[in-house]
């Protein structure tokens, strides 16, 4: 890896101290011939801030979780508000955005507008494989975890519910029934018993209504 004479400047944005100080341990056992220099915070406020300071020194690399406190006066709202923030300002920074969410909006919004080095669904990665993707990214790679790769390779393959399937699955889920779901779905209701099959096609279901409504919530389609 080429060493950078200033060293390696990290920035970690999350609002759990305990997560942040992870992170930090997680670099300073990795393998590179490099000074460290990890700066944390814990808001869209004080990333900003932080931001603002160092323009004329950027961070090599930020792992930025998605869900934090706002900072409305800068219309900054999210993380991914705060990576967009790092690309205008650090182009160079390497980006990994880090998430619970399996919602396909927030997925997409962050490749789409971010696309970011890496991408961590935090339910996907112990300690090592955490510690595999951030050298994946120092390493000029890109390191997308299970989640995002799946979710990546359902698009490819056009293997995706639309807007109508997830309305119907959402609509048993709050207990319609299926011989009310045409008054809520302006489809016939053989129409709507072929989209339900081809549901549990594209999510492998191979179970009832309930077996279909839990798999598009693990999936993130709910």
């Amino acid at each position: 890896m080429e060493v950078l004479a200033k060293g390696l400047n990290v920035l970690g944005i999350d609002d759990h101290m305990v997560v942040l100080e992870g992170y930090h341990s997680i670099f300073r056992l990795l393998d590179y011939d490099q000074e460290l220099n990890f700066t944390k915070a814990n808001d869209c406020k004080s990333g900003y801030e932080i931001i603002e300071s160092r323009k004329a020194n950027p961070f090599d690399i930020a792992i930025v979780d998605y869900s934090i406190p706002d900072f409305p006066e800068k219309q900054l709202y999210t993380g991914q508000d705060m990576a967009l923030l790092l690309r205008q300002t650090m182009p160079a920074c390497k980006i990994i955005m880090m998430t619970m969410h399996k919602e396909m909006e927030i997925m997409s919004g962050i490749l789409n507008s971010i696309k970011p080095e890496g991408f961590i669904n935090k339910s996907d990665c112990n300690t090592d494989e955490l510690a595999d993707g951030f050298k994946t990214v120092l390493t000029n790679n890109t390191y997308y975890s299970k989640t995002i790769s799946t979710y990546l390779k359902r698009i490819e393959k056009g293997n995706l519910l639309d807007d109508v399937d997830i309305k119907i699955i959402m609509l048993l889920s709050k207990g319609i029934k299926n011989k009310n779901l045409s008054k809520y779905i302006p489809l016939s209701d053989s129409a709507i018993e072929k989209r339900k099959y081809k549901a549990k096609k594209i999510l492998d279901v191979t179970g009832d209504d309930e077996a279909l409504i839990a798999e598009a919530r693990k999936q993130g389609y709910m």
